[in-house]
């Protein structure tokens, strides 16, 4: 094992609807097995402490919740990921994820693309220098179905994507391509334990199903390889002289289409087509 790779862990406890103090309980409880497999980072579905239908559970970044799970993590030696809905000073409500690490350090993710009715969006991405010795970003839910989102977590220098989700929607097929596209591992955290998995940098499954860690889907994550993939000599490659109409709202983008040449010596004239999401300029 090399010095900056470690073992990652996506578990899904069965959370309890409007008590938060029991699903802190239940982190700390899978913290604890963590531990005892050997995991460092475990990562937690979107509002596996507390949803958005009961904003009577929101709390700050500093609340109890957060602070309970803080002390699991020193005492587990496991740091961990967990959603909950959090109020701010102002009395805004947004869909957070919180990443706390032994020692004392915190991370917050605040979900860019609110949908639920009553909560705020996140203004800015989240990548972080982990003390793994990696950069590590995160996206909640809905965020990671918008590709530029993925994109833009990859060219902060994220080696792993934390991508907490919940309800019923399958999200396995597009995060594997967002893993290959960007070179980057994903742990897809989920409330069903047949959904969540770990993605490797190449767009591999590396682990899905929870039988074989007792209730944990574990890999080990290694920067090395991400490095090396396909995805980041891609991103490498990159014209972003190019992509300028990609910052434009709209679907159809004020492109000319190459106009037809008709050239010597047998070649083919050539015509090339722009195609928007509503319609074909041609």
């Amino acid at each position: 094992m090399d010095a900056t790779s470690f073992r990652v862990a996506v578990i899904a406890p069965e959370s309890r609807h409007g008590d938060a103090a029991c699903n802190c309980a239940l982190v700390t409880e899978k913290l604890s097995q963590a531990a005892r497999s050997g995991v460092q980072l475990a990562v937690f579905p979107q509002s596996c402490i507390s949803g958005p239908d009961d904003e009577t559970l929101a709390e700050p970044f500093d609340g109890p919740s957060i602070d309970a799970i803080a002390a699991a993590v020193d005492k587990t030696g496991v740091a961990a990921g967990v959603g909950w809905i959090e109020r701010t000073g102002d009395g805004r409500l947004h869909d957070s994820y919180a990443v706390c690490f032994p020692g004392g350090p915190r991370v917050r993710h605040r979900k860019l693309h609110a949908t639920h009715r009553g909560l705020h969006g996140g203004n800015r991405f989240t990548v972080f220098d982990a003390p793994f010795g990696v950069r590590i970003g995160i996206l909640i839910g809905g965020d990671n179905d918008v590709v530029e989102n993925v994109r833009m977590t990859a060219l902060m220098g994220a080696t792993l994507l934390i991508a907490p989700m919940s309800g019923a929607a399958s999200r396995r097929a597009p995060l594997v391509a967002r893993a290959a596209d960007n070179g980057m591992y994903i742990a897809y955290s989920h409330p069903s334990s047949d959904e969540a998995m770990i993605v490797g940098p190449d767009g591999r499954v590396l682990a899905r199903g929870s039988t074989a860690h007792g209730g944990l889907i574990v890999a080990q994550v290694k920067p090395a390889l991400a490095e090396a993939s396909m995805g980041r000599r891609a991103l490498a490659a990159r014209r972003p002289d190019l992509y300028e109409p990609l910052a434009r709202q709209g679907s159809a983008y004020p492109l000319a289409a190459e106009p037809e040449r008709v050239t010597s010596r047998g070649a083919l004239p050539l015509s090339f087509a722009i195609v928007g999401r509503n319609r074909v300029v041609r």
